[in-house]
């Protein structure tokens, strides 16, 4: 064999190698190569009366196009101001690590509840309104708020019976409770593709038309709305979606002068604990933008 006829047949069969076989092989080495490989920490009752728990990591892959953000209430405005504050200093790192997301083809869904009149015209809106009804198991609630569930969960950690503003208004006067919000903070870009929404039922056609397994639950307030909101935690949780509550991605109402008397990030950081034993896995949003997790100032 000619030396040169011998470099194009190694050159002709490296290239084959390199596009697989026509037996799927290319298609199993592509799905597996696009697969996102994420951390998640659960807590885990060493004992009957489940009163010590231990912290357990462990990775799971998933494939993007069954995967979704769920972005609860990161609405532009709150009526407490403090609480305002820190979602504007989360946003601009929640819209990163939603845009990586959704680079990889994760599905991704806005639901800043209350405020769906804002984005009557918006094709994200009407995208999510069109999408196919799809049945939620029997005489199930999908449309319903998810309160605190006795029977499966010890009350939460912190008292936020005061609402849970940590600050006073700007006034000096105590923040009244209201309705402030009219839409998301628009720090949090809606793009094409993406859905909005604050329907259990509809954001329930979404996940079931696109067969998504891994949900992934961001914003606030983690105590109330991410909680309890209709498509949120408890919600998916019930029914026996792979939820997950990104930690470093939300935020609590809590006032450290009402019990247990913590700093309004420990505070944060024990109910982040409760839905880790209780309700779901959490993580980091490292594993999607593959930067430093984010951190409140106040809690450095």
């Amino acid at each position: 064999m000619k030396p040169i006829f011998c470099v194009l047949f190694v050159i002709a069969m490296m290239s084959s190698c390199r596009q697989g076989r026509n037996d799927g092989t290319r298609e199993e080495i592509t799905s597996e190569t696009n697969l996102i490989q994420v951390n998640l920490r659960k807590q885990v009752a060493i004992n009957s009366e489940n009163v010590a728990w231990e912290t357990r990591e462990y990775e799971e892959d998933w494939e993007p196009s069954k995967t979704a953000f769920i972005i609860t209430d990161m609405w532009d405005q709150h009526w407490c101001e403090s609480a305002t504050k820190r979602v504007g200093e989360l946003a601009p790192a929640m819209n990163a690590t939603i845009a990586a997301a959704r680079e990889k083809g994760v599905t991704i869904i806005h639901a800043p509840s209350g405020t769906m009149d804002f984005y009557t015209d918006a094709p994200q809106r009407k995208a999510a309104q069109a999408v196919a009804y799809h049945a939620a198991p029997e005489a199930f609630p999908i449309n319903d708020w998810c309160y605190l569930d006795p029977d499966n969960e010890a009350p939460l950690p912190i008292d936020d019976s005061d609402g849970g503003c940590d600050q006073p208004c700007s006034n000096g006067e105590p923040c009244e409770e209201r309705t402030a919000w009219t839409r998301q903070t628009p720090e949090i870009q809606v793009v094409e593709g993406d859905f909005i929404s604050d329907q259990g039922q509809e954001i329930f056609n979404i996940i079931q038309s696109r067969d998504i397994e891994n949900i992934v639950v961001m914003g606030v307030h983690l105590n109330m709305c991410v909680l309890g909101r209709p498509f949120a935690i408890r919600q998916m949780a019930n029914l026996n979606k792979n939820v997950v509550l990104m930690r470093d991605m939300t935020d609590t109402m809590y006032n450290p002068e009402m019990p247990p008397y913590v700093s309004h990030f420990e505070g944060t950081d024990m109910v982040v604990a409760h839905v880790e034993r209780y309700w779901a896995p959490s993580m980091l949003s490292t594993d999607f933008t593959g930067t430093s997790a984010f951190r409140f100032k106040g809690a450095e």
